[in-house]
């Protein structure tokens, strides 16, 4: 569910920025998944600011990332230009959140700025233990291609399928790092 993935991630900004602050948000508009992820984001923020008007966080820009390290880590560079007290980063994806934390480490900033990213890949994953990133809602690969083929097969028997099922994230943190058997095997 990317939208209500989309709404964790603002409930983890929201979190980590309990005084509020600027945002930037690195998106990547020609994915229907990604154009989610960002509405459910902005949405949360609004309900926060209406609710919070003296914590609010502001989002001082949208900016492309293309989904990937090199573009979002230069759209990074551009808006702490532009924004040199920003406090926060919402990436739609690992890759993007990465290129935020390369940009923010060039200005000696990444422990001034909370990157919140995307999708829970194992590059995300070990930044987030790492301490890089702040968090990632996470998605069930496994969960989806095993819904899927018993969607297909239903269709194959003639079954009723539907249209569309949601399967929800969870927030993935330093502390799920640390106890993921996925990053243990690997050390």
């Amino acid at each position: 569910d990317n939208f209500g993935g989309g709404k964790l991630a603002a409930q983890a900004m929201i979190d980590v920025l309990p005084n509020g602050g600027k945002v930037l948000i690195l998106d990547f508009k020609k994915a229907q998944s990604c154009l989610l992820r960002v509405d459910g984001f902005k949405e949360v923020i609004a309900e926060h600011n209406e609710a919070h008007p003296d914590k609010k966080i502001v989002i001082v820009a949208e900016l492309d990332g293309a989904a990937a390290e090199e573009p979002s880590k230069k759209a990074t560079e551009d808006q702490l230009n532009a924004t040199p007290d920003l406090k926060g980063v919402f990436a739609i994806n690992d890759p993007s959140a990465l290129g935020a934390v390369v940009a923010l480490k060039k200005a000696n900033k990444l422990q001034d700025v909370k990157i919140i990213g995307f999708d829970g890949q194992r590059i995300g994953k070990e930044a987030i233990l790492r301490g890089e990133i702040y968090a990632d809602p996470i998605q069930f690969p496994s969960e989806i291609g095993k819904l899927t083929v018993q969607q297909i097969l239903a269709y194959k028997n003639g079954d009723e399928v539907k249209s569309e099922i949601l399967i929800a994230t969870k927030l993935y943190f330093q502390e799920d790092a640390q106890n993921d058997p996925e990053l243990k095997a690997a050390k």
